[in-house]
């Protein structure tokens, strides 16, 4: 065979390979890792289109840090029952002075009468007696309603103390801590004093939270003796229908604001442990980058400050099939030896 029929069925192969080869680009257009850029996925506008991929332009706010953590509902019954007591003992208390200053009366006029020897030394003795017996009786009722007054100090601090137990204080205290729930809340590091509000709600959902004022502290209170930390009384601020024994609280910390982005949970893309999020470059090229430090702000959506950029086009939506997309382009394709 002639050297020029070769040479032209060599040029025919080559010619038709690269055609295919094209033929072959073109259909592979709507899904293209970008080879180039590292943690980068190329999707056509139409697959976006399809898909629903969604973006937001990142938006920098304020943020003040908190630490998460569980309220007990405490059981008023206990106090109740001793404010039941204390009175009971202050009565006695209040009949035992009666009873002191008429056998003093009693005295002083048997006195009178013995000095005018009108009665005998006998009946003034049993009297001064009886005088002795009532003071006994008072000091001790004395002592059962300051017994009662220090343990339960020790036990529920002194401002419930005072609500419950102090006759000249005011009882709207005392009936709004009925009508409200009392939570005792254990101070875990770095906190260690006393915060004035806090957030709770029975089922963790933050964006639906209610605040709760301090009451006093509680260090002495035996509801959790294996609890560490400084324990603090709170009142919610609002009145309940219904009983949850443990809420989530939420404390915040005394720090500075912190300035960053507030971006959904959905944004989040999990690889290997890591958290990362995509950002959309242009039109249809999107870029992984990954999060070392976040923090939750509620059940849908996270605090982050780097390595985002206020003005960044931030994926809301699809995140995941970007991640899933990004990865099957990086699979070499099979020979075809058809």
């Amino acid at each position: 065979m002639p050297k020029i029929h070769y040479l032209h069925i060599l040029l025919s192969l080559l010619f038709l390979t690269s055609l295919n080869s094209i033929a072959n680009n073109d259909d592979e257009d709507s899904v293209v890792p970008i080879a180039s850029a590292a943690f980068s996925v190329h999707i056509d506008e139409d697959i976006i289109n399809i898909t629903g991929i969604q973006t937001q332009a990142l938006q920098s706010t304020l943020f003040s840090p908190e630490i998460e953590t569980f309220a007990t509902r405490v059981d008023l019954s206990p106090l109740i029952n001793t404010r039941k007591e204390y009175f009971t003992v202050l009565n006695r208390l209040a009949n035992a002075r009666i009873t002191v200053k008429q056998s003093q009366l009693n005295v002083q006029r048997l006195e009178s009468l013995h000095r005018e020897k009108a009665v005998s030394k006998r009946k003034l003795l049993a009297q001064r007696s009886q005088l002795e017996r009532d003071e006994t009786n008072l000091k001790a009722a004395e002592q059962q309603a300051n017994n009662i007054r220090l343990h339960t100090q020790e036990k529920w601090g002194k401002v419930l103390t005072q609500w419950f137990l102090n006759e000249e204080y005011s009882h709207s205290n005392m009936l709004n801590a009925l009508s409200k729930p009392i939570y005792l809340i254990y101070l875990p590091a770095p906190l260690t004093s006393p915060i004035a509000s806090v957030a709770i709600h029975s089922f963790g959902l933050r964006e639906k939270a209610q605040s709760a004022s301090l009451i006093s502290s509680a260090a002495m209170h035996s509801l959790h003796p294996q609890a560490t930390g400084t324990a603090f009384f709170y009142l919610s601020n609002q009145t309940t229908d219904t009983y949850h024994s443990r809420v989530t609280a939420w404390l915040p910390l005394k720090e500075d604001e912190l300035s960053g982005f507030i971006i959904p949970a959905s944004a989040i893309v999990w690889h290997l442990g890591q958290a990362y999020v995509y950002l959309q470059v242009d039109d249809e090229l999107f870029k992984r980058v990954k999060i070392e430090q976040k923090r939750l702000v509620n059940t849908a959506s996270y605090f982050i400050q780097d390595p985002l950029q206020e003005g960044f086009y931030l994926v809301t939506t699809g995140a995941q099939m970007l991640l899933s997309e990004e990865f099957r382009g990086q699979i070499p394709a099979e020979d075809d030896d058809d």
